[in-house]
């Protein structure tokens, strides 16, 4: 014998899919660590560039940048696995937030070959790729603190076209702490909090 589907009104439909919504917001688990762990190994490649830069040390400044991404993946990628160890159901926003990332992360190697290439400065590239996903990552994720976060690496990629280049790192280090380690914090906070 078949069961007879029920019919839902249209509030209740909105409800369901608000439900189902909620569910994936809370399945993806974000609670700021790769905004506040990136922001901070940016702002102090920035600092420990422009510093050099300021310094003397001429092109051997953007060494600076070496030891971030080797310092910074495998924390990531092990913070990452553990994370998808521990949340065992499949979710569709999570998946579409790690192909956000997986997306940000192909576009900022592009961009960084490009402009070695072309010999034009990164920052305003890196920028613009990081403002997009931390915008797109608060539009998923529902929340606000995010999305201006991403705006404000926009602006800040933007007045890249104002300063001299040697000033990038210093407008760079301020839009990662304006648009991913306030963000970040907040985001924190917000996730400490539901969790008590």
């Amino acid at each position: 014998m078949e069961q007879e589907e029920k019919v839902l009104n249209p509030q209740e439909s909105l409800r369901v899919i608000r439900e189902t919504i909620d569910l994936a917001k809370r399945g993806v688990g974000e609670s700021g660590f790769q905004f506040l762990w990136w922001g901070w190994l940016v702002v102090i490649a920035c600092l420990a560039e422009y510093y050099m830069l300021v310094n003397g040390y001429g092109v051997k400044a953007h060494l600076a940048w070496i030891l971030m991404p080797v310092v910074g993946a495998p924390v990531s990628m092990v913070y990452e696995w553990r994370r998808d160890r521990k949340q065992k159901e499949r979710n569709t926003v999570r998946e579409w937030y790690g192909y956000l990332w997986l997306g940000f992360g192909i576009s900022l190697v592009l961009a960084l070959v490009t402009s070695i290439l072309r010999q034009t400065p990164p920052v305003p590239m890196v920028l613009i790729v990081a403002g997009f996903a931390t915008f797109m990552s608060g539009i998923l994720i529902r929340f606000r603190p995010l999305v201006f976060g991403g705006i404000v690496l926009w602006v800040g990629a933007a007045l890249c076209l104002a300063v001299a280049v040697r000033e990038h790192s210093l407008v760079e280090a301020g839009a990662i702490v304006l648009g991913y380690l306030v963000p970040g914090y907040m985001l924190n906070r917000k996730t400490r909090r539901s969790h008590v």
